[in-house]
């Protein structure tokens, strides 16, 4: 199983997550939101990304998914994402 987060952040402001946070995974900056946007996590209007949590199988397909809108610090239940993907 692997954890990758994708912020909006450019390449610098994501680094400071990392250290900040103390995230043992990696953070891939998207500051044009070209992946955000494939995954419909990007608000156009205001140019700006959205947070939400995704579980993903290893071809790709989506098998859990939670809208966390603009509330960057609400997050699922750690349990709960670790069950979906011990289910895989």
């Amino acid at each position: 199983m692997k954890i990758v987060a994708v912020s909006a952040d450019d390449g610098g402001g994501a680094k400071q997550m990392v250290e900040r946070k103390g995230l043992t995974f990696p953070v891939l900056s998207d500051p044009k939101g070209t992946m955000l946007r494939a995954w419909s996590r990007w608000d156009e209007r205001q140019e700006l990304g959205l947070a939400g949590t995704f579980v993903l199988k290893p071809d790709g397909a989506a098998v859990f998914f939670e809208d966390d809108g603009e509330r960057f610090t609400r997050r699922p239940d750690a349990r709960r994402l670790l069950e979906v993907a011990r289910g895989l």
